[in-house]
């Protein structure tokens, strides 16, 4: 990355003052019949295509914004699909970026980068109905929710998966790595690409801090001010990028497993260092993307999808439909040793998922009472009423003796709720927790989440040595609903699980409360679907 800057310092910190680093063919009108192109691809078809495109990446940047072009095999497969006129299917998970809000998926947003990938395949590949896009995305989640939930937010059989990360990691690439590997040993075998947005660095005046993120309200002009454009870093020598660490991080991993990576601060550093563009005119704050930084993002994915790397020799047939249509190769072992190896006795459920999940349920009913699949859940009425869950749990090793941390989502609501108690028995055990489902103070009815840590089950060596044999046990957790209630009834409704290790115990309950309660809604043929 030191040498990459320092090229990328030299080009760029040269140009001459009129110049805005981006391509030429912003700083004109867009008649005449002049072909211009960047990376292959027509610019002004580009234009065409996509909102808040009046400045593009030139050849140069988009060259440099291609961090890792990593292993080309899989990729190959979704270009000769194309060429085939075959339909894509495209899916991307992320946190707020890809999900287009910080609140909710906007599923028709169409400044959204993935949405411009869409719009540009369909026309440069066209194909009847168009190729489909999955937005994945879920705002404030990180990979350690995703890791988890990831069938969930993307197509089933996508053939090319968009990762997009870098802000929402919280210096815990580990998780990073079980969601990279999970997504790398689908049976399918999709082309994955990582997408590194960028959180762009503010100085704040007076203390001179730059572990603030700067928004419009900043009292410091970031267009102008050359303290601000000279604070922008890819690391110094013998020093590390504490405000990135999780960037480089996720690089180090693609680096690993030789995964195609896309980078913001790749292409658009030196510019921005140059005050050749200012920060504003293409991000909303510091790690949001505005429209014009989707742009750019969507222009790095399209080139190098479109443009292959470099061959030293004749390109073997991989992008022959058989070859497309193989098992996933065996993996190197994990970067982060053991804590980055994929769980392989997790839980996401919501919905239509929750029954498997189910050994016994008595009073307690699978209903959406009325008002769609997105409000399905188990609900209880009776005091007495009780389910029964039977939850995967490694027995035997260092791997039961782990503490798992289980999430559930419930309804919560002004009117008509009780409570339930939560136990646990089997092969785990857990504090004795009361879930109060009634809440006065906001007179909204909203999904909520409560936190159970589970533990092994203590055993003698004779019963640890046959659970050891058996395998992946079940951990029984039960809720029954109490006789007490604040509201003078007792109803309850279990909407999700989500089951994770003891990194789970850090998830952010305002995520989880979001994730709980997204919704599904299936759109395809050249539009997007919202999963988050």
């Amino acid at each position: 990355p030191t040498r990459l800057l320092l090229f990328m310092q030299s080009s760029l910190l040269d140009t001459e003052p009129s110049d805005t680093g981006l391509d030429e063919t912003s700083q004109r009108s867009t008649g005449g019949s002049t072909k211009h192109t960047a990376g292959n691809v027509d610019i002004q078809l580009l234009r065409s295509l996509w909102p808040q495109s009046e400045s593009l990446l030139n050849a140069s940047q988009l060259d440099s914004g291609v961090e890792l072009a990593g292993a080309d095999d899989r990729l190959a497969c979704v270009r000769a699909a194309l060429t085939r006129r075959t339909p894509v299917s495209i899916g991307a998970i992320g946190g707020s970026i890809t999900a287009g809000s910080n609140y909710a998926v906007r599923s028709g947003a169409t400044h959204l980068y993935h949405h411009k990938l869409l719009a540009a395949l369909d026309a440069i590949h066209p194909v009847r109905n168009g190729h489909s896009l999955s937005n994945g995305g879920v705002p404030g989640t990180g990979p350690t929710y995703m890791e988890h939930c990831v069938h969930d937010h993307m197509p089933r059989r996508a053939d090319l998966l968009l990762v997009e990360y870098a802000v929402n990691t919280d210096r815990n690439p580990a998780s990073f790595e079980r969601l990279l590997r999970t997504l790398l040993l689908l049976p399918h075998a999709p082309a994955l690409v990582v997408v590194n947005a960028h959180r762009w660095r503010a100085v704040r005046p007076g203390d001179g801090r730059t572990d603030k993120c700067w928004n419009s309200k900043w009292p410091v002009d970031m267009a102008a001010n050359a303290t601000q454009r000279a604070a922008q870093s890819w690391g110094s020598a013998g020093q590390r990028d504490e405000i990135n660490s999780d960037e480089d991080a996720i690089a180090d991993l693609c680096r690993h497993y030789n995964v195609p990576l896309v980078s913001m601060r790749g292409a658009l550093l030196g510019a921005v260092r140059s005050g050749a563009l200012s920060i504003p005119a293409f991000m909303r704050d510091c790690k949001h993307p505005a429209g014009e930084g989707h742009t750019y993002l969507a222009q790095l994915l399209l080139h190098r999808l479109l443009s292959p790397p470099a061959l030293t020799q004749a390109p073997p047939a991989r992008g022959h439909p058989h070859k497309c249509r193989r098992a996933p190769a065996a993996l190197a072992g994990p970067l982060h040793g053991e804590s980055g190896r994929e769980s392989a006795a997790s839980v996401c459920a919501r919905g239509s998922q929750l029954p498997r999940f189910v050994a016994s349920a008595q009073g307690f009913e699978l209903t959406d009472e009325g008002r769609g699949p997105g409000k399905l859940g188990y609900v209880a009425s009776q005091p007495g009423d009780s389910l029964s869950l039977c939850l995967p749990f490694p027995a035997g090793g260092a791997a039961a003796r782990s503490p798992k941390v289980l999430w559930l989502g419930y309804l919560r609501s002004y009117e008509h709720m009780g409570r339930v108690r939560v136990s646990c028995d089997g092969g785990c055990s857990c504090l004795a927790t009361l879930i109060d489902a009634h809440d006065t103070k906001d007179g909204v009815s909203v999904t909520d989440v409560r936190r159970v840590v589970l533990r092994a089950a203590r055993r003698g060596v004779g019963e640890e040595r046959e659970a050891a044999g058996r395998g992946a046990g079940c951990c029984s957790v039960r809720l029954r609903v109490a006789q007490g209630s604040s509201s003078g009834e007792h109803k309850f409704k279990l909407m999700s699980l989500l089951l994770g290790g003891a990194d789970a115990n850090s998830l952010q309950t305002f995520s989880l409360r979001v994730a709980a309660s997204a919704s599904e809604t299936a759109v395809a043929g050249g539009r997007s679907t919202g999963t988050g």
